[in-house]
């Protein structure tokens, strides 16, 4: 049975100090009536809690020219607030596929320190100690910044326990990191809070901090990511769903033709992972290789098994017909699932993110997918929109997923 709580004014003061929070990241500089007005709450509440936040030094009075509010009234003007940028950074650290990326971000995800390391060991013991070894290294390199984390955020591909720092699910790979209490040891071993969480959740996480001008007025969106395998989280009134077991976003998983194709370590045959991911992509374009349908791409690449993602998207702007067949199918499920996503929880914002998208002709055919199958009453409200994290996404998001849990939510 699910449990219920009341709120005693401790719990309310919380709650207002982060709902004020999250006002300015969504909207500073705001004046304090704006943010009463916002919330729904008294000036002497708002004027109480900035007061504090002023103190702490992560909110300050903007007094230079200009940054006054206009008023036509008598008696003093009101003043812009506005956050303190760099009074408190993060320290995010991606656990890719590829490499080790590891971000430090200030409260507007503005970047002081980054960089990448290889990969770290399938082993669990040996990674620990590896990454261990690794953020001793960053602690002694960034003495100045190490001093205002609020924390550090870890994320890796699969299905991750946020709440229990617990990896669940990584599929085939790195089996002996599951089940263990990862967030746990880090957060012991380093002396700071740790924010452990799935890579692409944590992605989402840095649009609602990072980029409020992409989300307008709306506060729940869905973050359709395709790499390797392919999930899509919805932000559901500024707070991530997740569900009871941590799974909720793994679309990659969904069933679009029962019938359909099944290749190795791409998920159920006809999932939406074995029909559209980067994985499924490079596997259909391979066999096209050897098969000799590959006009173009085989100038681009006479090694199969050295195919690269680059080479793929490459030959289809070069208009390989066996290539553009191969991505058109792929992007036409997306545009499927994600219909059938709009027609559940029904967001008006829809981001694509993941190497593919470069090619701007694949959101074409999402997009053009999208708007056949979707059910909606009227669907001029619908946006699809390409976002581009860059190559240091992982450890960005999880810079921003550590500041929601340890600074907005503290």
């Amino acid at each position: 049975m699910a449990m219920m709580h009341g709120k005693n004014l401790a719990k309310i003061k919380q709650q207002n100090l982060e709902s004020i929070k999250r006002i300015l990241f969504r909207y500073a500089p705001l004046s304090r009536a704006e943010i009463a007005e916002r919330l729904e709450l008294t000036p002497p509440t708002i004027t109480n809690i900035v007061a504090e936040l002023i103190q702490q030094g992560v909110v300050q009075e903007l007094t230079g020219p200009g940054n006054a509010v206009t008023s036509h009234g008598v008696g003093r003007k009101p003043i812009n607030i506005d956050l303190v940028p760099g009074s408190r950074l993060a320290l995010g650290i991606s656990l890719g596929r590829d490499f080790t990326h590891y971000c430090i971000t200030d409260l507007r995800g503005g970047v002081r320190a980054q960089g990448a390391y290889d990969l770290l060991s399938e082993d669990y013991d040996t990674m620990v100690k590896q990454l261990l070894r690794l953020l001793h290294t960053l602690e002694k390199r960034y003495p100045a910044e190490w001093e205002r984390l609020v924390g550090i955020g870890i994320t890796v591909p699969g299905i991750v326990n946020a709440h229990t720092g617990v990896i669940k699910n990584l599929g085939t790979e790195r089996v002996s990191w599951c089940n263990q209490p990862f967030g746990e040891t880090i957060q012991q071993a380093m002396h700071l809070p740790v924010r452990v969480e799935n890579n692409v959740r944590a992605r989402a996480c840095a649009i609602s901090l990072f980029r409020p001008n992409l989300l307008a007025d709306d506060s729940t969106f869905a973050f359709c990511h395709v790499a390797w395998g392919i999930a899509c989280p919805v932000v559901l009134s500024n707070q991530s769903f997740r569900g009871q077991d941590a799974a909720a976003g793994e679309i990659g998983k969904m069933i679009l033709d029962p019938k359909g194709p099944e290749l190795p370590d791409c998920g159920m045959p006809g999932s939406l992972e074995s029909l559209s991911s980067m994985r499924a992509v490079l596997e259909y374009c391979r066999q096209a290789l050897r098969a000799g349908e590959c006009t173009v791409l085989a100038e681009l690449c006479s090694d199969p098994d050295q195919l690269t993602l680059e080479q793929v998207l490459e030959a289809q702007t070069k208009g390989d017909p066996a290539v553009c067949k191969i991505l058109d199918r792929g992007m036409f499920y997306l545009g499927i699932a994600l219909a059938n996503i709009v027609g559940f929880l029904n967001p008006h914002l829809i981001f694509l993110s993941g190497p593919m998208f470069r090619n701007h002709e694949n959101v074409d055919t999402v997009e053009r997918s999208l708007r056949t199958y979707a059910f909606r009453s009227s669907d001029e409200k619908l946006q699809l929109v390409y976002v581009d994290l860059g190559e240091y996404g992982g450890a960005v998001g999880a810079a921003a997923s550590c500041i929601e849990k340890h600074f907005l939510r503290s």
